[in-house]
């Protein structure tokens, strides 16, 4: 089965585009930049390369990395992210998802978390005040950094099982998102 390209353009891709490509053996994070709710609907997002794995408060990630499964019948783990109040909140998490069939498998989760942040949004709500580093990163002493719990769904994260919360030092608050860059 053909994997999802290392080179992806930054630029927005066709998530649809994706379906039947196996994911890299670390995961892939998209992303979204917009979404039609109808099945087969315009669903587009940016490919977030290892190393400028960042998202900023009101963002909708997916996440999309290798399951269970054989290399006969691969099978694709996806989960939908929100980014609110400085966290990475998990809308939706699938497991054993055929290849074809995940990026259907997560438009309702996308679509809600969309809907979710821009109420929000048009209600006020700071969604970021504080930018995470995942604990590789983090060290042992980091200036104002609080332990946060290990996050749910860390294993299908590339492994990163903690963050430190650090006040945001820009407008816009980061999230360092976990995966393969923090092991360099």
């Amino acid at each position: 089965m053909p994997g999802i390209p290392d080179d992806l353009d930054r630029d927005d891709l066709d998530v649809l585009s994706l379906a039947g490509l196996a994911p890299p053996p670390d995961g892939d994070w998209l992303l979204v930049t917009s979404l039609e709710g109808q099945p087969g609907g315009g669903f587009t997002a940016q490919h977030l390369h290892r190393h400028e794995l960042r998202a900023h408060g009101g963002d909708v990630l997916v996440r999309v990395a290798p399951d269970t499964g054989s290399p006969e019948r691969p099978e694709v783990r996806a989960q939908v992210w929100a980014v609110m109040g400085g966290r990475l909140v998990l809308a939706g998490n699938w497991g054993r998802q055929s290849p074809d069939d995940w990026p259907e498998q997560v438009r309702p989760s996308v679509a809600f978390a969309m809907g979710v942040i821009t109420e929000l949004e048009e209600s006020g709500a700071d969604l970021g005040p504080l930018r995470l580093l995942p604990a590789a990163v983090t060290g042992a002493h980091v200036p104002g950094a609080q332990p946060l719990d290990a996050m749910p769904g860390s294993q299908a994260m590339a492994g990163a099982t903690h963050a430190a919360r650090v006040p945001s030092t820009a407008g816009a608050s980061r999230i360092g998102l976990p995966g393969p860059s923090q092991r360099r």
